[in-house]
């Protein structure tokens, strides 16, 4: 058994520095995605993450057994638009599979999780290509609600190295589990899009 976490294996894109950030260039990777609507305790957002979790681990167990191979599934991914008074929220919900997972798996995984998710509808997770491009990225440590501080030192530093943001996206990636970590201990890989002035 070929055990791989690409946690490990892609550090510089899901551990970066939590000291100072980077201007990085994020490559084209797979995910599963699902759009919605709200804030992360709203209902869209749990039920994105009630669908994509059991088809990512479908995937895993599917591959495991076809391949010889024990891949980690991968944490997961957000990209969010936040209207100007900050007071309508739209996501993406992203996780990232690796090169062994392909659309006709997925396919398949779709039929094999049904059966694992109540109420829900697989057929609104997407199988796509998405890349950041350039950006700005970051390892914010410690309670959500402080991501805005973190968010201004990445600004700060982008002017400072030439760059301006190119949008006020935000793609954040939660490392811990929220119900089993102390506020003061979470980790979440923070990225905004920038281009060369």
């Amino acid at each position: 058994m070929f055990k791989i976490d690409h946690r490990k294996t892609l550090k510089h894109l899901y551990h970066p520095s939590s000291k100072t950030p980077a201007i990085i260039d994020v490559p084209v990777m797979n995910y599963l995605m699902m759009d919605g609507r709200g804030k992360p305790d709203g209902e869209q957002f749990q039920q994105a993450a009630s669908l994509l979790y059991p088809l990512a681990y479908t995937l895993k167990w599917m591959v495991r057994l076809g391949s010889d191979i024990d891949f980690h599934v991968m944490p997961m991914e957000v990209l969010w638009k936040v209207n100007r008074d900050k007071k309508e929220f739209s996501f993406n919900m992203m996780l990232m599979q690796p090169e062994y997972v392909t659309a006709d798996l997925v396919a398949e995984a779709r039929i094999k999780a049904a059966a694992k998710v109540q109420n829900g509808d697989l057929s609104k997770v997407r199988f796509e290509s998405f890349a950041d491009g350039t950006c700005v990225q970051f390892l914010h440590v410690g309670a959500y609600e402080k991501m805005n501080a973190s968010g201004k030192m990445m600004e700060a530093f982008v002017e400072q190295q030439g760059y301006a943001l190119a949008a006020h996206d935000s793609h954040d990636i939660y490392l811990n589990d929220v119900r089993k970590t102390k506020p003061e201990n979470l980790q979440s890989v923070m990225r905004y899009p920038v281009v060369k002035k």
